[in-house]
């Protein structure tokens, strides 16, 4: 009987399934003087099928982070910088790379996620149209030119620890430019790509119990530059 009951307990656990070894964890790594205190992603790119999660630790830092989406495929945000913040997790539901960054470092913090359908290969391209509804050369119209400057609006500045988080509406996906400015004199500058909607800046470096003036501008993909918004930040 105790050998019957021991097979059918082995049995159980045979059938029982099995949590998904294919999820990954990205580490947050923070900068140290060997590395000239470049803060990075250990792994940087990962890859995994659909359904399957990617989980961010901030386990272990001393910095500022936190891990934000870039591109139009996705929306994710795991809040507002922090020191050693609780890790951040999402699951992919649809093949494609996915690009991640860090809010505060993305010149050095960012990475992709690369997703594979369920059979471990990224999806085949679609099928080119057949010829009758290829157009000929002569029927394709000259591209349009983008006269169009963005917009910015509702531009607010709230003071963060040992900086700065600047939040705007964006008419459309443009590089965006912050100067904060004391006594006509530019202190700190970040310079980003942000895609349309309401998005948000950080910026670093500042000093507590000082009065500062904040400047905004964005130029999109056609060159074209947004008139510069301000306003005012005490921090």
């Amino acid at each position: 009987m105790a050998l019957a009951a021991a097979l059918a307990g082995l049995a159980a656990l045979a059938a029982a399934p099995a949590a998904s070894a294919a999820d990954q964890t990205v580490q947050a790594v923070d900068g140290t003087p060997a590395d000239n205190f470049n803060n990075r992603w250990s792994p940087q790119n990962v890859t995994i099928a659909v359904g399957e999660t990617v989980t961010w630790s901030f386990a272990g830092t001393t910095g500022l982070h936190n891990v934000e989406s870039r591109g139009s495929n996705w929306d994710f945000t795991s809040g507002n910088p922090a020191t050693a913040p609780p890790p951040a997790s999402f699951t992919f539901a649809a093949p494609g790379t996915y690009r991640f960054v860090c809010l505060v470092h993305e010149n050095t913090m960012y990475g992709d996620v690369f997703v594979t359908d369920e059979s471990g290969e990224p999806p085949p391209p679609p099928p080119p149209p057949p010829p009758s509804e290829q157009p000929f050369p002569n029927e394709q119209s000259p591209p349009a030119v983008d006269e169009q400057r963005p917009g910015i609006s509702r531009l607010r500045a709230a003071a963060r620890r040992r900086g700065a988080r600047v939040r705007f509406r964006l008419s459309e996906t443009a590089r965006v430019t912050v100067k904060v400015k004391r006594a006509g004199v530019t202190v700190a500058r970040r310079s980003v790509k942000r895609r349309r909607g309401l998005r948000r800046v950080y910026v670093g470096g500042l000093a507590a119990g000082r009065r500062y003036r904040i400047e905004v501008r964005a130029t999109d993909l056609g060159g074209n530059r947004s008139r510069v918004r301000r306003t005012r930040l005490r921090t």
